[in-house]
């Protein structure tokens, strides 16, 4: 208060200056108001510099912005940002007035569903022409990704409404610009105009995917790698029971997301894992809202997503089936353009690929273009998939149908390890057919040596010792198992099964032709040798 009683004392005193000059010197109207002027800036600094410090004394908090309050909020209490795109094509959208009834029922619509657990913005779509579900289809992630950012918006929902006076057709896919992925678009038709916003929440509420955020691994008493999981916004119930996040049964799919080390908001590399999901088990739903108990389910080792990393985010979006079944065809994982044709598969209904059976498999060969259509198993989300090249198993895998209409699944290159199997066959066969000769020669040579035909037991010997023995069937496999790992190399494949294909026809042979066999066989020829003598003299 003293200081805006001087600040208040020197304007006046300024201003009984500029008079008295008037009156004394005659100085003009104009100089006297630029004095005065000056006079009153020096006191508006003066005031503004006592305001801040007495502004530092009262210590008065700023107020932060809504972006650092939504950075202060836990996961568990932050609501989605969404974007509602709707694009309107038909006779029934033509007037201005038409479409924005639309937007604003479906607004009311999506409030009713998930109120404050969304931060939605329903506006028009001018860009999507025309507006149908096949213009929907022919969509990109990279021209989603030209349009919206994850800072703006973490869902967006495109929807196309197209009427007529007969019908209505609406159609609807969600894009999720965290992990850079689009669903499949899910379509509707209704006969009655006025339910076109409530069909838009229907298609919007089942395309939606939850994001769950790592809490924490650890291992329950049957050896799974279980894993807790919590939901985006859990801690804010939505309003209307049919748009719960999450509950059990349902299965999730994980990524991981590598920010930039000087900017902790951008992403840097994104990791999808296919054929890899979590399969939730149980949801709080009271004290930790939306925490849920998963367990991990891939092929991949759980540290490939579980694994620390600085400035890393593990994520998962829960998915549920949207079909009965799934198309799936087999394909090589170094050719996609290759399908696997006539593979056996066995679906294994079973938690984890070591746990007992629950059913019955289900058996399984894929087609001419390498398909085949796996079908959703009630009280069985996930189930694994066992392929077999030959008789051989080529690959394990977790699968959850209905997720994806058509999947395509990659399954490593067999073709170097059939090769080394069907030579080995081979192989084995020469065996079989010099050990039975073998036996045949010595049979014959015994009986002629009996009958004292020498010279016959002499020819027959000597054919005995032309048959192949161990070391050229030893060598023989060594040159298999060397071109193998050399193919394998080349094609980046694995050579534990090339090996033990191959250490196996070796202990066949080194079973065959043992020290004391072989002893025992030249005593045996020596006997037949001396039998022969004799019956001859």
């Amino acid at each position: 208060m003293a200081g805006d009683s001087v600040i208040k004392t020197s304007a006046s005193f300024g201003q009984h200056i500029a008079i008295f000059l008037v009156l004394l010197f005659g100085i003009g109207e104009a100089n006297v108001l630029a004095f005065q002027s000056d006079t009153e800036v020096v006191a508006q600094e003066k005031s503004t510099t006592a305001q801040d410090e007495i502004a530092k004394e009262t210590k008065v908090p700023a107020v932060p912005k809504k972006e650092e309050m939504v950075e202060k909020l836990s996961f568990a209490e932050q609501p989605y940002t969404v974007l509602i795109s709707v694009g309107f094509d038909g006779f029934e959208y033509q007037t201005e007035e038409s479409r924005q009834r639309v937007l604003d029922q479906v607004q009311r619509s999506v409030q009713r569903l998930y109120g404050k657990l969304w931060q939605v913005t329903v506006r028009a779509n001018e860009w999507m022409v025309p507006s149908n579900a096949a213009h929907l289809q022919r969509l990109s992630v990279d021209q989603l990704l030209e349009r919206f950012t994850e800072e703006e918006f973490q869902k967006v929902f495109l929807l196309a409404v197209r009427g007529t006076r007969s019908v209505q057709h609406v159609a609807c896919r969600e894009f999720d610009t965290r992990v850079h992925e689009i669903t499949p678009v899910r379509e509707a038709t209704l006969r009655d105009r006025r339910s076109v916003a409530n069909t838009c929440g229907r298609l919007i509420r089942d395309s939606f995917r939850p994001v769950l955020l790592f809490v924490r691994r650890f291992v329950d008493e049957g050896s799974h790698t279980r894993v807790e999981m919590q939901a985006q916004g859990g801690q804010i119930p939505a309003p209307d029971q049919s748009a719960v996040q999450i509950v059990a049964g349902d299965v999730l799919r994980p990524f991981r997301r590598e920010m930039e080390r000087r900017d902790a908001k951008k992403l840097k590399l994104l990791r999808p894992f296919a054929l890899t999901y979590m399969r939730v088990m149980s949801v709080d739903t009271e004290v930790s809202r939306g925490l849920a108990e998963t367990v991990f389910l891939s092929h991949l080792h759980p540290d490939s997503f579980l694994g620390k990393g600085r400035r890393t985010e593990r994520i998962a979006l829960r998915q549920r089936p949207m079909a009965d079944q799934s198309v799936v065809r087999l394909v090589l994982n170094n050719r996609p353009d290759k399908p696997l044709i006539s593979h056996r598969l066995a679906l294994a209904y079973q938690l984890g690929y070591k746990d007992e059976e629950a059913e019955e498999q289900t058996k399984l060969v894929s087609d001419r273009n390498g398909d085949v259509t796996i079908s959703l198993k009630a009280d069985h989300p996930t189930f694994w998939i066992r392929v077999y090249s030959g008789s051989s198993l080529l690959a394990r895998v977790p699968y959850a149908p209905g997720l994806i209409p058509f999947d395509t699944v990659k399954l490593p290159d067999d073709s170097v390890r059939l090769g080394v199997e069907g030579e080995i066959q081979l192989l084995s066969d020469e065996l079989i057919d010099a050990i039975a000769q073998r036996e045949v020669l010595i049979a014959r040579a015994s009986s002629k040596a009996e009958a004292g035909e020498a010279e016959v037991v002499a020819d027959l010997l000597d054919q005995y010792g032309k048959i192949s023995g161990k070391d050229y069937f030893i060598d023989k496999v060594k040159a298999i198992r060397t071109n193998a790992e050399k193919e394998a190399k080349e094609k980046r494949l694995g050579a534990k099964r090339l090996a033990a294909l191959c250490e196996g026809f070796t202990e066949s042979v080194e079973t065959f032709f043992t020290d004391d066999k072989r002893a025992a066989r030249l005593r045996q020829i020596r006997e037949i040798k001396d039998k022969a003598d004799q019956a001859a003299n």
